[in-house]
This record gives structure tokens, C-alpha cells and sequence, in this order.
């Protein structure tokens, strides 16, 4: 969807073999590709409030071409960038206000003809992080808190998979879904049975969301927890 990333810190810290994510002192930044259409987007950093105002001020009309939607359980959160709309906070319609803090998600739509590149800048995630996600049979759009590429289970810390799990990784360029279901009776470890290029377990790239859809026997709401430190 975008980026791979690498995150750098002073001292001891760890080095991650990928691109377009520095951080020095667990500050730094993400460059996320916008493909026309839409575009499933997170912000792994943490920057004040993380409205979506604050972390894409209009003020030069650079987003006139975005609208962010945001799942609530129950429907969409909705608001676009109109550098026409001085009135309005951060030249956003509806102020700007949506959250994208680490861990959520957003549907970004990208109604230029051409890529964009979008900023993200901010403090890296440390120590437990907790991600709720609903159920049961309900959908999340989630991400990791960390920004970090890699398999969901063996690098992401994903783990307490129930039964009927549905995992769906939108792919921007071509505007469709990868899909894959957690079925214990695969045989394999993590997810199994992707019905479009084999089995095996989701790898996601760093400012990446997805929809995550817990099995009729989920519990009423589970967490995705990480304990994570740029010093390992």
C-alpha cells in the first residue's frame, strides 16, 4: 500500500531493515502513498491530539482531493479537506475532529488522478499496547500500534485468534481486498485458507489498516496487546 519502514533510535536501540520511517529518541515520521481511490491508512505515532485536522492542516489546499471516513461500530465518521472553508478548523468541512491515533484506522479518499504522499509526525508507541477490537461477528478497522511491517502473527504480536476470524487487507492499487479466515481445522499455526494467493498469515506494511472481523464464538470484545520498545 505504501511504505516499508525503518526505525532508528540513539544508543542500543534496534535498527528495523525497512524504509521511509527514521526516528531519533522514538520521534520520527511515516510517508504514506495515496493511490487514487481509496485508501485503507494508519497513523502509528503519537502527536498531540491526532485529529485528523491537526495532522493534515489544509491551510495551502495540499488535501482538497481527501475525504476520511471513520468506522464507529455502527457507521461512518465523515469529513473533507476544502481549503475554501477558512471558517472551518483547519480548512477540514466538519473541523477536522476525527481521530487516527495508533491503532485505528481510517478509509482515506484520494480523488486526484494521480499518488500522493501524506506526513505523519510523532512519538513511537512504547511499552503494553492495547488494541480493542469488538465482537462478536463484528467488524474493527484497526492497526498496529506499532510502526513496523511484517506478519501479523510471528512480528506483529497477534496472536488470541478465535474460531471464524476474518482478516481483509485492502490493496489500493488495484481498489480490492485480500482476504484471509482463521480456520483451526487448516492445520496451520496462524490463518489459513487466504482465497486469493495461498495460506499463510496477513503481512502488513507500516501505515497500513484493515478490517478484522471476530468469529461468531469471539468473546464480547478482545485485545490485541504488544509490549514494545524501540531498545529491543
Amino acid at each position: 500500500m505504501l511504505l516499508a519502514a525503518a526505525l532508528t533510535a540513539l544508543g542500543s536501540a534496534a535498527v528495523m531493515a525497512q524504509t521511509n520511517v527514521y526516528s531519533l529518541n522514538a520521534v520520527g515520521y511515516i510517508n504514506v502513498t495515496l493511490q487514487p481511490g481509496f485508501n485503507m491508512v494508519a497513523d502509528q505515532l503519537q502527536s498531540g491530539t491526532n485529529t485528523i485536522g491537526s495532522l493534515l492542516n489544509d491551510a495551502t489546499g495540499q488535501y482538497d482531493h481527501m475525504t476520511v471516513f471513520k468506522w464507529t461500530g455502527t457507521g461512518f465518521q465523515s469529513d473533507t479537506a476544502n481549503s475554501a472553508t477558512s471558517p472551518f478548523a483547519d480548512n477540514w468541512i466538519n473541523n477536522g475532529v476525527i481521530t487516527l491515533n495508533p491503532g485505528e484506522a481510517a478509509w482515506i479518499k484520494w480523488t486526484n488522478t494521480t499518488p500522493a504522499t501524506i506526513t505523519f509526525v510523532g512519538t513511537v508507541p512504547q511499552g503494553t499496547l492495547n488494541t480493542t477490537i469488538a465482537g462478536p461477528s463484528a467488524f474493527s478497522m484497526i492497526s498496529s500500534q506499532v510502526p513496523q511491517a511484517g506478519d501479523l502473527a510471528t512480528d506483529l504480536g497477534f496472536t488470541n485468534f478465535n474460531q471464524g476470524d476474518a482478516m481483509y487487507v485492502f490493496n489500493p492499487t488495484n481498489q480490492s481486498y485480500k482476504v484471509f479466515n482463521y480456520n483451526t481445522n487448516t492445520g496451520n499455526s496462524g490463518f489459513g485458507g487466504n482465497f486469493t494467493s495461498g495460506t499463510g498469515d496477513p503481512i502488513l506494511q507500516v501505515g497500513q489498516g484493515f478490517w478484522y472481523k471476530t468469529g461468531s464464538g469471539a468473546p464480547a470484545a478482545t485485545s490485541w496487546s504488544r509490549t514494545f520498545s524501540v531498545n529491543q
